[in-house]
């Protein structure tokens, strides 16, 4: 039975993406987060029954598309919460159940396990260490997930080679480095996890891509509020992009009676900033044929709103949308595959946009270490910045941000507006 007391302590989702072969989003891992109260690293409590119970409340109460969209949610477990009955609701095609390695696994766990596995729950065994008591979970499994950074590449190999016989996918966690991602896809990992894909595979004396610098000229003209008909006469050089402009005017424009039938026309019911925003948003897409599926976009629509919504709530609500639009340019420069100081030497924008960036300097800069020490998962830091940019700051708050972030997110995605 879970106490009254833990069950009060307000407990937050997050997710991590796991990520195929081709850097697009299979699914999402389920991060269990609680407050600093209650554990003030902000590290996962997903061993804990209560909390387990807590998520679960959250996902019925937001349901599991709104958080997960269409993706499997992997969430962790062990044999005796699976016998609590508190997956019994969940969409079994859409959950993943992995088991944690601090399991005790017995007989009576595989039976469970086995249980669940005939409903059509899909297994996967997390952190794997290859033991003789672990061994009968594995035909039982659909995943084997290993932490490359507990073994050396050599002994990696040998485990693939070891557990290719089960038939089981392999998911490499902790994947930083783009040569560790190509390296862990040789050797035949099929999905990943870490934060390789937000850092940008420069390559050296490279022209920028023509498409990509027809985009940032466009968003320059925006920044530096140039005359519409300047505007205008750069989106006619990209038919495409006109085409999308019209097709996101008229999607949001359904109060008016006529159609929106011109680029200057649209501009102006929209506005610069709007614009501005969705023009970052088709940077950050522009080379992937399913959007929906980039873990970069996500990134940097999750960090760009999550930045808006603290700026609102704890700095100056005027500055809003430049932090968000710092959050969207932080990453802007990986689908560039060039560097930051690159990127804002090519760009035009608002001085607290770029002091923030390059420097971290002014309110922005420190909301913008915030989330650098947030993503990487280095709570206590985040937690001290958080407490310089407002005394009155709570994490909990942020947490909630975070989490109505990513319904945000699939709000976006769904809308097919980007």
């Amino acid at each position: 039975m879970c106490s009254g007391e833990n069950m009060n302590k307000p407990i937050f989702i997050g997710r991590q993406p796991i990520i195929n072969g081709d850097k697009s989003i299979f699914g999402y891992e389920i991060l269990f987060r609680s407050t600093a109260e209650e554990n003030s690293s902000g590290v996962s409590v997903s061993d804990n029954l209560s909390a387990t119970a807590n998520v679960l409340e959250n996902i019925y109460d937001m349901g599991l598309k709104a958080l997960m969209g269409e993706k499997p949610a992997f969430i962790n477990v062990t044999p005796d919460i699976l016998k609590k009955g508190m997956m019994e609701l969940l969409p079994k095609d859409k959950i993943v159940l992995e088991i944690l390695e601090t399991s005790k696994i017995d007989d009576n766990a595989v039976s469970i396990v086995n249980e669940f596995k005939k409903r059509g729950f899909g297994i996967a065994l997390d952190d794997f260490v290859y033991t003789e008591e672990w061994e009968p979970l594995l035909p039982l499994s659909d995943y084997v997930k290993l932490d490359v950074k507990q073994y050396s590449r050599t002994e990696t190999k040998e485990m693939l080679l070891l557990l290719k016989n089960y038939g089981v996918k392999f998911l490499a966690e902790k994947v930083e480095t783009d040569e560790d991602f190509q390296f862990y896809k040789s050797l035949g990992f099929d999905f990943f996890q870490g934060y390789f894909f937000q850092k940008p595979a420069i390559i050296s004396s490279v022209t920028l891509d023509p498409d990509y610098a027809i985009l940032l000229n466009i968003f320059n003209s925006f920044q530096s509020n140039e005359d519409i008909e300047k505007i205008e006469s750069l989106f006619k050089m990209t038919p495409d992009l006109i085409y999308r402009l019209l097709i996101l005017i008229n999607s949001v424009a359904y109060e008016f009676m006529a159609k929106i039938s011109s680029v200057k026309q649209a501009i102006a019911l929209l506005g610069y900033d709007n614009v501005s925003r969705w023009m970052l948003t088709i940077i950050l897409a522009s080379k992937k044929s399913d959007f929906r599926s980039d873990p970069l976009l996500e990134s940097a629509i999750i960090k760009g709103r999550m930045m808006e919504d603290i700026c609102k709530k704890y700095i100056n609500k005027n500055l809003s949308d430049k932090a968000f639009l710092a959050g969207m340019l932080s990453l802007v420069n990986v689908a560039l595959g060039i560097s930051l100081e690159e990127l804002l030497n090519k760009i035009t924008v608002a001085p607290v946009i770029y002091e923030a960036l390059a420097d971290h300097k002014g309110k922005l800069g420190e909301l913008a270490e915030f989330m650098d020490e947030y993503n990487s998962g280095n709570y206590i830091l985040a937690g001290a910045v958080l407490k310089r940019i407002n005394p009155n700051a709570s994490i909990s708050d942020i947490l909630e941000i975070n989490t109505n972030a990513l319904m945000y997110l699939e709000e976006v995605k769904k809308s097919g507006l980007v």
